[in-house]
This record gives structure tokens, C-alpha cells and sequence, in this order.
């Protein structure tokens, strides 16, 4: 299991990275894309704008017409990452010949010269007016490496000589493309993006220059607790909303699927202020060319329906869900969905997320899998870190779960968004749910243990089979315990 927070207290680094911008052949605007190495330990396999830490030698001083000292370094950091990186030189001034620049690059990379004094050399400046500031980006805590990092934009003018430094060094490959092409890598699996790069494409995609810079440099900024917003892959946006859900869960993953025709899937927030945050953030989406088709829910509980009247009224759009869900919610639901369903949304190549009932939890659970990024939205078939209560109370089944869980292991998809907690990054989904119903067998054999040694009533049951629990979570293990029972065929006296 994962936590948002495992490196709160990991200090990031301040770094600088150059979106560099250049009209292509057929005239439409491309950007300077940069693979990292796979064997790196951070971000590896990803593309990247090129840029890095910024280094105690870097010289605000070189930096022409930019009097914050802060950004004038990090102006000079991003322009000696970009020529390092990918020999580029992005500087004012008549640029040498190619071999020369070869040279000096080479010289650079062995620490024979810097790059202060490459420029010297050339006669070269730096020019504040060429770097435009496009937002600052912060590593958000659950990533054990992380990096405080301003964003400029570069226009690159005249040739394009770059060259990765080598195969076995950082970078291994440079691409020029145009926005919306590298989006379309991303959600083909040809490509890996981070959600800072997948952010500034895609309003560099769909929006004019001038129209999207405010907007990138409105970061989505990081709550104290969590950070609030994702783009997973391409189409797939993660919104953690404050639900009231049970603990150790404080969030319940909100989650848009699409680019021009949007469905929202458990907006769960019940609070004015948290509603009006996971608002703003659909109206962004909207903006940026997108249109609400609807609001859609796993299942009936309060606290993955929060905001579906809400968002809904204010969207005008229809809230979709299980006929079971119809039935247990105080509210209409336009359109059942049951398995087998397919909601496709429009886009090049377009999303596909395939409806599969996976009752259990509440009679009505749905889970979604979207095709062409192989993602599973599970739910609540699992969390992150946490535990899913199955009880009766609220009409739970645990036969029905774990059968669920076992269908949906049989699924083709490679990457897991729980309905709370933390997706599974770096992690195999079937295996972590391979576990989970491994961990509830060997809690169901514990209980028939408890039972076969003597355990006479739900409280000697609890403490024998949930002795690895903290007791102040007994009260919840008792309703898992009851659901085991039931699909065991046992009754406690009394």
C-alpha cells in the first residue's frame, strides 16, 4: 500500500526547465520533447522538458533584464540544461558553427569549462525577454525524490541543431511535436508524460499562446493534505475530493474521463467550499474544449454521490448508474448502467470505458475500464491504503465481493485508481488485488479459527481473528466479520 504522504518532509530541490516552442513544416507550433534514460530511477522512460536542478554556480549575473535574482539563476540554470541536454543554445547572440558548439557542449559535460564560460567565450548573453515564466511546479509528497521547479517558455528560432548527449546517459532521445500528437502518444502507450507535462500540452493544445499562459502559470496547486488534481493519462483526470468517508481515507478520487466530451465518475465532495473547488476544476476543463456528458457513479454511498445533484444542475447533464444505485439514492437517475455497457467518448483515437458490475461492497458497484489507456477506475473494490468494509448493514455481500474481485483480475488493464488513496503507481494492479483477496481468505480462516477454538461471541471472534487491528477499529472489523460469517454459513450463540 502507498501513502500521499510517505515524503512530506523530503525538502524539494529548486530546479528550471525550458518549454521550448518552434513553428514545424506545416506550420503549426511543436515543442521540444526530451526521453529520459528508463534505467534512471527518477522518471525514467519519460518524456520531459529539458531542464534540471539549478547548481550554486549558476549566474543571475548573466542573465540580462531580469532583476529578481531567484528567477535570473533560474533562467541561467534552465539555458545551461538545455544546451547540456540537448545542445541547443538557447541564448542571444550570433551562434557558432556546429562544431564548435559540439566542442564547447563537450567540454561542458567533462567539466573542463562552464557555462559561464562557454558564453564568454562566444560572446553570448542571456536575455530575460526571450524566457517567458509559465508557472512553478512543486513534486507533490508521495514521490521520495522531489523538486520545487519554474517552467519558461523558450521560442527557438533559426536551425535546429540538438543531439542527445548519449545513449547511456540521461537523455536518449529528442522529439519535436506538436502538442497535441504528443498527447496522442501519451494515451497510445507510446510515450510516458507526468502531469506537468501532460498539463501544459494540453492547454498549449487547445488553447491560443496568450489565452493559455494564465492558465499554466495557475498551477493546480497542493492542498496541505493532498495534492488536488492529476492527469493520469491522457483523458483521465484524478480529483481527490474531502468526502466524508471512513477512516484512514480523508479523500474519495473523483475521477473526468475525456478531452472533448467528459463524463464524471464520483464526485463525492458534500462541503460548499470542496464542491466548489472540484467545480472549478470541471469548468477548467471546459475551457479547454471539453463538454460534461454526464455524472456517473460507482455505487450509492454518500460519500462518492456528494456533489452528483450539484454538479449536475449546474452542468445540465444527466447522473448515469446502476439500476441498483437507482434504487437506493433519493435522486433520479437518468440511465442504468449495467455490465457490458460501453460509453464512448469523442477524441482522436477517443475513449471506450466498458461498465462491469462488481457487487459486494453495495448492490449496485460499478467498476470502469477505459480501453485505450487499460485503466481500471476500481471503486470501491479497493483502497489505498485501507480497507473496504463489506456489510450488512448496507446491504454487503462478501461472496459477491470477492467474486467481484476475482472477475475483475481477468481484465485487461495495467493501471488501478482506487476510490480512495493513491493510484497504483509502480505497482502491478492484478497483483495487488490477487493479494487483497488472499488477505481475506487468510482473515476468513482466522475467524473460522476463532470459532473452531472456542470463541463464543462477535467480541471473542474479533480479538482473536483481528488481533493485528488497532481496537479502536474493532467496531469496524465487526461488521467484515459478520459479512465472513454469513458466507461461512455460521451463526454465534446468542
Amino acid at each position: 500500500m502507498q501513502d500521499w504522504y510517505a515524503f512530506k518532509d523530503v525538502v524539494p530541490r529548486q530546479a528550471a526547465a525550458a518549454i521550448i516552442l518552434q513553428a514545424g513544416e506545416s506550420g503549426r507550433q511543436e515543442v521540444l520533447l526530451a526521453r529520459r534514460n528508463k534505467r534512471l530511477g527518477f522518471m525514467g522512460g519519460h518524456h520531459v522538458f529539458p531542464g534540471g536542478s539549478i547548481d550554486a554556480n549558476d549566474r543571475a549575473d548573466l542573465v540580462d533584464g531580469e532583476p529578481d535574482a531567484e528567477v535570473a539563476q533560474a533562467m541561467y540554470a534552465a539555458a545551461r540544461e538545455v544546451f547540456e541536454e540537448t545542445g541547443l543554445l538557447p541564448v542571444r547572440g550570433s551562434l557558432p558553427s556546429v562544431e564548435r558548439l559540439r566542442a564547447a557542449r563537450h567540454c561542458l559535460l567533462v567539466k573542463e569549462f562552464s557555462f559561464a564560460d562557454i558564453l564568454d567565450e562566444f560572446g553570448l548573453r542571456i536575455d530575460a525577454k526571450q524566457f517567458t515564466p509559465a508557472g512553478i511546479w512543486v513534486t507533490p509528497p508521495f514521490s521520495p525524490v522531489r523538486f520545487r521547479t519554474r517552467y519558461f517558455i523558450y521560442h527557438h528560432e533559426g536551425e535546429r541543431y540538438q543531439e542527445v548527449e548519449s545513449i547511456e546517459k540521461e537523455i536518449v532521445a529528442l522529439d519535436w511535436l506538436t502538442p497535441g500528437e504528443a498527447r496522442r502518444q501519451w494515451q497510445l502507450g507510446e510515450m510516458r508524460l507526468s502531469t506537468p507535462i501532460a498539463f501544459v500540452l494540453h492547454h498549449l493544445d487547445r488553447l491560443p499562446l496568450e489565452e493559455a499562459l494564465p492558465w499554466v502559470r495557475k498551477v493546480p496547486g497542493h492542498q496541505i493534505e493532498i495534492p488536488n488534481r492529476f492527469e493520469l493519462r491522457r483523458g483521465m483526470h484524478l480529483i481527490p475530493v474531502r468526502s466524508a468517508t471512513l477512516p484512514p481515507a480523508t479523500h474519495t478520487n473523483c475521477v473526468a474521463f475525456g478531452e472533448e466530451e467528459l463524463i464524471v465518475v464520483d464526485p463525492g465532495a458534500h462541503e460548499p467550499d470542496e464542491i466548489e473547488a472540484l467545480a472549478a476544476h470541471l469548468e477548467h476543463l471546459v475551457v479547454l474544449g471539453g463538454t460534461i456528458r454526464a455524472i456517473v457513479l460507482t455505487h450509492s454511498h454518500p460519500d462518492h454521490t456528494g456533489a452528483a445533484v450539484v454538479l449536475a444542475e449546474r452542468f445540465g447533464v444527466e447522473i448515469w448508474a446502476h439500476a441498483e444505485t437507482a434504487r437506493q439514492v433519493d435522486f433520479p437517475i437518468a440511465r442504468h448502467l449495467a455490465e457490458g455497457d460501453v460509453i464512448e467518448l469523442a477524441g482522436d483515437p477517443g475513449w471506450r470505458v466498458h461498465c462491469r458490475h462488481t457487487p459486494g461492497h453495495d448492490p449496485g458497484h460499478l467498476a470502469f475500464v477505459e480501453e485505450s489507456t487499460r485503466t481500471l477506475l476500481a471503486g470501491d473494490l479497493i483502497a489505498n491504503p485501507g480497507t473496504i468494509i463489506i456489510s450488512a448493514d448496507i446491504e454487503g455481500d462478501m461472496t459477491q465481493y470477492l467474486d467481484s474481485l476475482e472477475r475483475v483480475v481477468d481484465l485487461d488493464f495495467n493501471f488501478m485508481i482506487p476510490g480512495h488513496g493513491m493510484p497504483f503507481w509502480g505497482v502491478d494492479p492484478k497483483e495487488a488485488l490477487r493479494d487483497l483477496i488472499a488477505h481475506r481468505l487468510a482473515r476468513e480462516a482466522r475467524i473460522r479459527a476463532a470459532i473452531e477454538a472456542g470463541a463464543q461471541d462477535e467480541d471473542a471472534v474479533v480479538r482473536h481473528a483481528y488481533d493485528d487491528t488497532p481496537e479502536h477499529l474493532w467496531p469496524l472489523a465487526k461488521h467484515q466479520m459478520r459479512a465472513h460469517l454469513t458466507r461461512l454459513g455460521v451463526s454465534l450463540p446468542g
